[in-house]
């Protein structure tokens, strides 16, 4: 995965985590959202890992799981609002 499509998926997924936090009104997924913002600040902070191929794609497919656990929880409180 090059360097622009990896920033990209890390805007896309940071984007959406915005905004499952701001539906998550209840807080009823809270603490599995704050562990998915710390592991997202985590990954935003790492600005060396755009010198490693390796470490860009382990790093991405964290992303793309985290990506698909915030689509499951926004339609969960879609469905439940």
């Amino acid at each position: 995965m090059n360097t622009n499509t990896f920033q990209q998926l890390l805007a896309e997924t940071g984007d959406l985590l915005y905004r499952v936090r701001m539906y998550d009104r209840e807080l009823i997924h809270g603490d599995e959202i704050l562990e998915m913002d710390r592991t997202y600040e985590m990954l935003n902070n790492m600005r060396w890992m755009d010198n490693s191929e390796l470490l860009r794609s382990i790093a991405a497919d964290k992303l793309l799981r985290m990506r698909r656990r915030l689509l499951t929880l926004m339609e969960d409180l879609l469905f439940s609002a």
